[in-house]
């Protein structure tokens, strides 16, 4: 049965995306290796990211990149869930920024000068 663990989420200082790092006792709960695949989910989205350990940080932590936090919407101090990825995961698609709409063509309206 996989363990699913709910750790807090830490936001790294380095800039970059995919990679997670988790506490070191959690680490070890997960039965991780360094670069192993692992899910990190909150809400409906989840996130497939390359897992390592970080020994800085305190029991029950995630430090996430920046740009992973936003494609999660997810912000310092919440909670998500890491599992060991045993299979495939739907990748999350990252924000894309939203298009204004075009004004559309203006008709050419009949002149009165043309009658």
């Amino acid at each position: 049965m996989p363990i699913d663990l709910r750790l807090r989420v830490v936001a790294s200082s380095i800039d970059g995306k995919g990679i997670v790092k988790l506490d070191s006792d959690s680490f070890r709960l997960l039965k991780l290796d360094d670069c192993m695949p692992v899910i990190v989910t909150y809400g409906a989205k989840s996130m497939e990211l390359v897992a390592t350990m970080d020994s800085i940080f305190s029991h029950s932590t995630v430090r996430l990149m920046k740009a992973d936090m936003a494609d999660l919407r997810v912000e310092e101090g919440m909670e998500v869930t890491v599992s060991k990825n045993n299979g495939a995961v739907q990748k999350v698609e990252p924000l894309k920024s939203t298009k204004k709409g075009r004004k559309g063509k203006k008709s050419k309206a009949a002149s009165l000068d043309r009658f």
